[in-house]
């Protein structure tokens, strides 16, 4: 409801600053003109900015509709005494002289004077004009979610006989949310590239593609001269280590027998130190190879050339260019490992998304190769930089790959979620209909009366249901099906069939 001043009181204000009427002696039936004594000064006649806003203006006498009796004689106030020459009631008539100390009941104005309150009152459809969407139906364009305009059907079976079927909304949990593009990757913290560490020959292949591997597994070897060189100088290191140590032992016991110097015991001593050093540098050399510390401990006498390659981590080989005989160069990848349990989904995120998104961040990924649940994760990356050709920013979210459904360079369509919205509910599509631009559901308010209710619509779901994120509750009696005629009852008056007031 608004709060609009009575026009007495502007009357009376006009009068006492200055705001005089120029022209016909019944100002009602002619644009009226005006002058103020100040310079600067206004009035609500003359700027409509000072006009209450969502009151009905009337241009041809200006003054507000539901004041104006020349338009709208069936509102004026039979059993009050009316000023004819001037266009008002008698006690509201300051021209006449009578300006009353108080604005007498029923004459203040909240946009009243029609009836209960509610402003100009359309006759024909039993609503207020000012929400009467067969009258106005132009207003949907400014209304904002929640906000509604009134439709009033010709009779009470109407809506039995246009098949209006009725419903209840049912809640649903909804959010905001972002489209993205994403891709498929391995994950990069759980892929290994298994290479030779020295130059040789592949002696053997132990695995294939798609074969699944355990932490240690050997996956090939091969003959390379630099390991039976790295084995041979362990080997060399290890007896010179126990030969030092037999005869530092024995000049230690000819010490304490008195009989050699100390100078040889010194000796003795740094031979044995220096041939440990030889030992673990060699040992050092071996294990930077990839053999294990037992492999190298049970290393016995073996100096042979084969270098085992073993599978850093439990996973899948997902490629192999090794091949028995092949002659390879140290780094070179023969396998590559994967744990496939959880993948990487690598996104392109455009610049005016990038600052509602971050670490932490929700994603839905659906793979437009399958029709399966859509598989959840979390944003682990977002890049610092906007590409300047693209204008999109780089990031990366992390999701469960328990059933091996997520392939290396698979194309996936990627909800973000940006924000949960409670309160949304789920609508069939046929409940929601265009008005210009703007969605709105039909809810009953009456037999014969609907409300056209504008509302925000969310995602589109599979089974040809919509989500409303604002605008109804669970508990509003929906138009589900039928709201056609509605629509049409809505539109009508564009189409020349409006209300006779208008």
């Amino acid at each position: 409801m608004f709060k609009v001043i009575p026009l007495l009181w502007v009357l009376t204000f006009a009068l006492v600053s200055g705001c005089s009427w120029v022209g016909p002696a019944n100002p009602p039936n002619a644009t009226v003109a005006h002058v103020h004594d100040a310079d600067g000064e206004t009035c609500f006649i003359c700027d409509p900015s000072k006009r209450d806003a969502g009151r009905l203006w009337c241009e041809e006498h200006d003054r507000y509709e539901d004041r104006c009796w020349e338009c709208h004689p069936e509102l004026r106030d039979a059993d009050r005494a009316y000023c004819e020459e001037h266009g008002l009631y008698e006690d509201e008539c300051p021209l006449c002289g009578r300006v009353p100390e108080e604005a007498p009941e029923g004459a203040s104005g909240d946009a009243s004077g029609a009836r209960d309150g509610e402003g100009l009152f359309c006759n024909e459809h039993q609503v207020p004009e000012h929400r009467c969407g067969v009258c106005q139906p132009q207003l949907a364009a400014g209304l904002p979610p929640g906000e509604s305009l009134l439709v009033r059907l010709p009779s009470e079976r109407s809506a039995e006989l246009a098949g209006l079927s009725m419903g209840r909304p049912s809640l649903v949990d909804a959010h905001a949310a972002a489209a993205l593009l994403g891709e498929i990757r391995y994950d990069g913290n759980r892929l290994a590239r298994v290479t030779p560490l020295a130059d040789g020959v592949i002696a053997t292949v132990r695995v294939d593609v798609g074969q699944v591997v355990r932490a240690g597994d050997l996956v090939a070897t091969v003959n390379s001269p630099a390991m039976a060189e790295a084995k041979g100088r362990y080997l060399v290191a290890r007896h010179t280590e126990q030969l030092t140590a037999k005869a530092l032992e024995r000049k230690e016991q000819i010490q304490l027998d008195g009989i050699g110097s100390q100078r040889e015991l010194d000796e003795a001593r740094t031979a044995y130190d220096s041939a440990v050093v030889e030992a673990s540098i060699a040992r050092q050399g071996l294990l930077n190879l990839g053999l294990r510390e037992r492999e190298v401990a049970g290393l016995g006498d073996d100096a042979s050339s084969s270098l085992p390659l073993r599978a850093p981590f439990a996973g899948t080989v997902v490629s192999r260019t090794a091949v028995p005989g092949a002659a390879v160069t140290s780094g070179e990848t023969l396998v590559e490992i994967a744990n496939l349990s959880q993948m990487w989904v690598e996104l392109s995120v455009p610049e005016e998304l990038a600052t509602g998104i971050g670490v932490g961040t929700e994603v839905e990924v659906r793979v437009r190769s399958s029709r399966r649940e859509p598989v959840l994760g979390n944003i682990t990356w977002v890049g610092p930089v906007v590409d300047e050709r693209t204008r999109l920013v780089r990031a990366r979210a992390v999701v469960p790959n328990p059933d091996g459904m997520l392939r290396q360079g698979m194309f996936a369509d990627v909800t973000a979620i940006l924000e949960n919205l409670p309160g949304s509910v789920r609508l069939p599509s046929s409940a929601v209909h265009r008005v210009g631009d703007l969605p709105f559901v039909f809810v009953q308010e009456e037999e014969d009366l609907f409300e056209a209710r504008r509302v925000e619509v969310g995602d589109r779901l599979d089974d040809d249901h919509l989500v409303v994120t604002a605008g109804i509750e669970s508990s509003d009696a929906v138009v589900m099906d039928g709201g056609f005629t509605l629509k049409s009852a809505l539109l009508a008056s564009r189409l020349g069939a409006g209300c006779a007031d208008d």
